[in-house]
């Protein structure tokens, strides 16, 4: 299931979900890193404006990006398989 980015904040604020939300970085050598959230059931992956994968460049242009972002895990998970150049 898909998640819009702009739609990120108010899916961590709502109140029918409990505990902290889960980020995933899947880490590709070429493309980046793409994000995906997990509640504890269920894994979204997170979209841009236009349907592609949100990515981020390095995982420190991550941290600053999320750091706004309430209810967030403290822990983020870094799927390197991928990460072959």
């Amino acid at each position: 299931m898909a998640l819009r980015y702009d739609a990120l904040q108010d899916y961590c604020d709502d109140p029918a979900r409990t505990g902290d939300v889960q980020v995933i970085l899947y880490a590709h050598y070429w493309k980046g890193f793409a994000l995906a959230v997990q509640d504890g059931t269920t894994e979204h992956r997170v979209m841009d404006d236009k349907g592609r994968p949100y990515r981020f460049r390095t995982v420190e242009m991550a941290l600053a990006e999320l750091a706004n972002i309430s209810y967030l895990s403290d822990r983020i998970i870094i799927d390197r398989r991928a990460w072959s150049p």
